[in-house]
Protein backbone atom coordinates (compact mmCIF):
# COMPACT_ATOMS: atom_id res chain seq x y z
CA UNK A 1 0.00 0.00 0.00
CA UNK A 2 1.79 3.30 -0.98
CA UNK A 3 1.60 6.42 1.38
CA UNK A 4 -0.16 8.89 0.42
CA UNK A 5 1.53 11.88 1.75
CA UNK A 6 4.74 10.56 -0.17
CA UNK A 7 2.79 9.92 -3.09
CA UNK A 8 1.50 13.93 -2.95
CA UNK A 9 5.05 15.00 -2.44
CA UNK A 10 6.31 12.72 -5.50
CA UNK A 11 3.17 14.18 -7.94
CA UNK A 12 4.23 17.91 -6.93
CA UNK A 13 7.58 17.86 -7.69
CA UNK A 14 7.07 16.13 -11.03
CA UNK A 15 4.35 19.04 -11.82
CA UNK A 16 6.68 21.70 -10.52
CA UNK A 17 9.42 19.67 -12.68
CA UNK A 18 7.15 20.06 -15.97
CA UNK A 19 6.16 23.87 -14.67
CA UNK A 20 10.04 24.51 -14.95
CA UNK A 21 10.30 23.02 -18.23
CA UNK A 22 7.28 24.93 -19.40
CA UNK A 23 8.71 27.99 -17.98
CA UNK A 24 12.74 27.73 -19.44
CA UNK A 25 11.09 27.14 -23.11
CA UNK A 26 9.10 30.43 -22.52
CA UNK A 27 12.46 32.74 -21.84
CA UNK A 28 14.63 30.79 -24.53
CA UNK A 29 11.67 31.60 -27.02
CA UNK A 30 11.27 35.12 -25.39
CA UNK A 31 12.92 37.07 -28.33
CA UNK A 32 11.01 34.44 -31.44
CA UNK A 33 8.65 36.41 -32.90
CA UNK A 34 4.56 35.52 -32.98
CA UNK A 35 6.41 32.66 -29.83
CA UNK A 36 2.93 31.80 -27.69
CA UNK A 37 3.60 31.56 -24.27
CA UNK A 38 2.83 28.31 -22.76
CA UNK A 39 2.24 26.35 -19.74
CA UNK A 40 1.03 23.11 -18.39
CA UNK A 41 -2.48 22.24 -16.53
CA UNK A 42 -2.54 20.85 -13.58
CA UNK A 43 -5.42 19.33 -11.56
CA UNK A 44 -6.10 17.36 -8.61
CA UNK A 45 -6.89 13.95 -8.71
CA UNK A 46 -8.11 11.98 -5.87
CA UNK A 47 -5.11 9.44 -4.59
CA UNK A 48 -8.09 6.49 -4.03
CA UNK A 49 -11.37 5.86 -5.97
CA UNK A 50 -13.61 4.53 -2.89
CA UNK A 51 -12.73 7.53 -0.50
CA UNK A 52 -12.66 10.25 -3.38
CA UNK A 53 -16.66 8.78 -3.75
CA UNK A 54 -16.96 10.48 -0.32
CA UNK A 55 -14.85 13.39 -0.26
CA UNK A 56 -12.27 11.67 1.86
CA UNK A 57 -9.64 11.21 -0.58
CA UNK A 58 -6.36 13.25 -0.21
CA UNK A 59 -5.67 15.33 -3.53
CA UNK A 60 -2.53 14.70 -5.96
CA UNK A 61 -1.76 17.12 -8.67
CA UNK A 62 -1.03 15.30 -11.87
CA UNK A 63 -0.19 17.16 -15.55
CA UNK A 64 -2.70 17.01 -18.16
CA UNK A 65 -1.41 18.58 -20.92
CA UNK A 66 -0.36 22.55 -22.16
CA UNK A 67 -1.99 25.55 -22.76
CA UNK A 68 -0.77 28.32 -25.24
CA UNK A 69 -1.92 31.43 -24.69
CA UNK A 70 -3.51 33.86 -27.29
CA UNK A 71 -2.33 36.94 -25.94
CA UNK A 72 -1.31 39.10 -28.57
CA UNK A 73 2.81 40.71 -28.56
CA UNK A 74 3.74 43.89 -29.16
CA UNK A 75 4.25 44.82 -33.09
CA UNK A 76 7.86 45.73 -33.90
CA UNK A 77 8.15 47.99 -36.90
CA UNK A 78 10.74 47.03 -39.45
CA UNK A 79 10.19 48.99 -42.44
CA UNK A 80 10.77 45.18 -44.37
CA UNK A 81 8.65 44.98 -47.10
CA UNK A 82 7.97 41.13 -46.51
CA UNK A 83 7.66 41.25 -42.92
CA UNK A 84 3.98 40.73 -42.15
CA UNK A 85 2.34 41.23 -38.46
CA UNK A 86 -1.57 40.26 -37.56
CA UNK A 87 -3.81 43.05 -35.68
CA UNK A 88 -6.43 40.38 -36.00
CA UNK A 89 -7.13 36.76 -34.76
CA UNK A 90 -5.76 33.85 -36.43
CA UNK A 91 -2.36 32.43 -38.03
CA UNK A 92 -0.65 32.68 -41.54
CA UNK A 93 -0.83 29.49 -43.39
CA UNK A 94 2.92 27.55 -44.11
CA UNK A 95 3.10 24.31 -46.45
CA UNK A 96 5.16 21.92 -44.33
CA UNK A 97 6.20 18.20 -45.27
CA UNK A 98 3.35 17.10 -42.57
CA UNK A 99 1.20 18.80 -44.20
CA UNK A 100 -0.29 23.05 -43.35
CA UNK A 101 1.35 24.60 -40.65
CA UNK A 102 0.11 28.04 -38.89
CA UNK A 103 2.38 30.57 -37.37
CA UNK A 104 2.23 34.62 -36.29
CA UNK A 105 6.03 34.43 -36.74
CA UNK A 106 5.73 36.96 -40.06
CA UNK A 107 9.03 37.36 -41.08
CA UNK A 108 8.74 35.92 -44.60
CA UNK A 109 11.45 36.02 -47.83
CA UNK A 110 11.65 35.50 -51.32
CA UNK A 111 13.41 32.15 -52.82
CA UNK A 112 15.41 32.62 -56.02
CA UNK A 113 12.39 31.16 -57.65
CA UNK A 114 10.20 34.22 -55.88
CA UNK A 115 8.24 32.24 -53.98
CA UNK A 116 7.71 33.72 -50.48
CA UNK A 117 9.18 31.66 -47.56
CA UNK A 118 8.98 31.51 -44.13
CA UNK A 119 12.42 32.61 -42.75
CA UNK A 120 12.54 29.91 -40.25
CA UNK A 121 12.04 26.55 -41.88
CA UNK A 122 12.24 28.08 -45.35
CA UNK A 123 8.06 26.76 -45.60
CA UNK A 124 6.14 27.95 -48.22
CA UNK A 125 3.20 31.35 -47.28
CA UNK A 126 0.40 29.93 -48.46
CA UNK A 127 -2.18 32.03 -50.34
CA UNK A 128 -5.98 31.38 -51.35
CA UNK A 129 -4.45 30.53 -54.76
CA UNK A 130 -2.05 28.03 -53.26
CA UNK A 131 1.86 28.84 -52.58
CA UNK A 132 2.76 32.72 -52.90
CA UNK A 133 5.04 33.72 -55.86
CA UNK A 134 6.07 37.13 -56.61
CA UNK A 135 8.15 38.41 -59.34
CA UNK A 136 11.83 38.85 -58.13
CA UNK A 137 12.21 42.47 -58.30
CA UNK A 138 8.43 43.79 -58.47
CA UNK A 139 7.40 46.38 -56.13
CA UNK A 140 5.05 44.00 -53.39
CA UNK A 141 2.63 45.66 -51.35
CA UNK A 142 0.18 44.10 -48.75
CA UNK A 143 -3.20 45.69 -48.08
CA UNK A 144 -4.81 45.54 -44.57
CA UNK A 145 -7.50 42.84 -45.70
CA UNK A 146 -4.25 40.46 -47.67
CA UNK A 147 -4.86 41.22 -50.44
CA UNK A 148 -1.42 41.20 -52.48
CA UNK A 149 -0.60 43.79 -54.96
CA UNK A 150 2.07 43.21 -57.55
CA UNK A 151 3.02 46.20 -59.22
CA UNK A 152 -0.02 47.87 -58.54
CA UNK A 153 -2.24 44.41 -59.31
CA UNK A 154 -3.74 41.86 -56.93
CA UNK A 155 -2.29 39.05 -57.77
CA UNK A 156 -3.43 37.11 -54.71
CA UNK A 157 -4.91 36.86 -50.62
CA UNK A 158 -2.81 35.86 -47.83
CA UNK A 159 -4.52 32.90 -46.15
CA UNK A 160 -5.76 33.87 -42.68
CA UNK A 161 -7.27 30.73 -40.81
CA UNK A 162 -7.71 30.56 -37.06
CA UNK A 163 -9.03 26.80 -35.03
CA UNK A 164 -12.56 26.63 -34.78
CA UNK A 165 -12.24 24.59 -31.77
CA UNK A 166 -9.64 26.48 -29.08
CA UNK A 167 -6.91 23.80 -27.95
CA UNK A 168 -7.11 22.18 -31.97
CA UNK A 169 -3.05 23.47 -32.09
CA UNK A 170 -0.61 21.17 -31.65
CA UNK A 171 2.88 22.94 -31.49
CA UNK A 172 6.33 22.32 -33.34
CA UNK A 173 8.35 25.10 -31.53
CA UNK A 174 6.57 27.26 -29.83
CA UNK A 175 5.50 30.02 -32.67
CA UNK A 176 4.95 27.09 -35.56
CA UNK A 177 1.93 25.17 -34.84
CA UNK A 178 -0.23 22.05 -36.51
CA UNK A 179 -3.22 20.68 -36.22
CA UNK A 180 -3.57 17.82 -33.23
CA UNK A 181 -5.65 15.26 -35.45
CA UNK A 182 -7.10 15.30 -39.17
CA UNK A 183 -10.48 15.88 -38.03
CA UNK A 184 -9.67 19.55 -36.87
CA UNK A 185 -11.40 22.14 -38.86
CA UNK A 186 -9.82 25.43 -39.09
CA UNK A 187 -12.17 28.65 -40.55
CA UNK A 188 -11.14 31.39 -42.89
CA UNK A 189 -10.50 34.64 -41.56
CA UNK A 190 -11.99 36.33 -44.50
CA UNK A 191 -11.49 40.24 -43.07
CA UNK A 192 -8.20 40.22 -40.88
CA UNK A 193 -5.86 43.05 -40.96
CA UNK A 194 -2.36 42.42 -41.69
CA UNK A 195 0.14 44.72 -41.18
CA UNK A 196 3.37 45.46 -43.68
CA UNK A 197 6.37 46.29 -42.53
CA UNK A 198 5.93 44.79 -39.14
CA UNK A 199 6.30 41.70 -36.70
CA UNK A 200 4.76 40.25 -33.75
CA UNK A 201 6.98 39.79 -30.63
CA UNK A 202 6.53 37.14 -28.10
CA UNK A 203 3.52 36.94 -25.55
CA UNK A 204 6.31 36.41 -22.95
CA UNK A 205 6.89 38.71 -20.28
CA UNK A 206 10.56 37.74 -19.06
CA UNK A 207 9.43 39.60 -15.66
CA UNK A 208 6.58 37.62 -15.41
CA UNK A 209 9.11 34.24 -16.08
CA UNK A 210 11.03 35.28 -13.36
CA UNK A 211 8.35 36.06 -11.01
CA UNK A 212 6.82 32.21 -11.68
CA UNK A 213 10.41 31.04 -11.12
CA UNK A 214 11.17 32.49 -7.67
CA UNK A 215 7.16 30.82 -6.94
CA UNK A 216 8.28 27.43 -8.39
CA UNK A 217 11.02 27.03 -6.31
CA UNK A 218 9.32 27.82 -3.24
CA UNK A 219 6.98 24.96 -4.38
CA UNK A 220 9.56 22.87 -4.76
CA UNK A 221 11.57 23.39 -1.60
CA UNK A 222 7.52 22.84 -0.10
CA UNK A 223 7.44 19.61 -1.69
CA UNK A 224 11.08 18.18 -1.07
CA UNK A 225 10.35 18.76 2.72
CA UNK A 226 7.24 17.06 2.74
CA UNK A 227 8.81 14.15 1.62
CA UNK A 228 11.88 14.33 3.62
CA UNK A 229 9.89 14.92 6.49
CA UNK A 230 6.95 12.17 6.05
CA UNK A 231 10.10 9.73 4.96
CA UNK A 232 11.69 10.16 8.52
CA UNK A 233 8.42 9.91 10.22
CA UNK A 234 8.20 6.23 8.68
CA UNK A 235 11.05 5.44 9.44
CA UNK A 236 11.45 6.40 13.06
CA UNK A 237 7.79 4.95 13.39
CA UNK A 238 9.37 1.46 12.41
CA UNK A 239 12.29 1.96 14.07
CA UNK A 240 10.04 2.27 17.53
CA UNK A 241 7.82 -0.53 16.01
CA UNK A 242 10.87 -2.85 16.27
CA UNK A 243 11.65 -1.56 19.62
CA UNK A 244 8.38 -2.68 21.19
CA UNK A 245 8.59 -6.02 19.97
Amino acid sequence: MTDQILEIGEAGLGSTDEKVRKLMDNMVGSEVPGYRKSDVVVRSFATELNTANQRLSAMKPQVEGTFYSNVQGALVKTDKKLDLALGSDGFFVLSGPWGEGYTRDGRFQLDYQGRLLSAAGNFPVMGKNGPIIVTPGADVEFTQNGEIKVDGTIVDTVRVVKPEVPGSLDSLNGSLFRAKNATAIFLEVETPRVIQGYIEASNVSIIDQMMEMIYLEKVHTLNTKIISTRDANLARAMELGKASQ
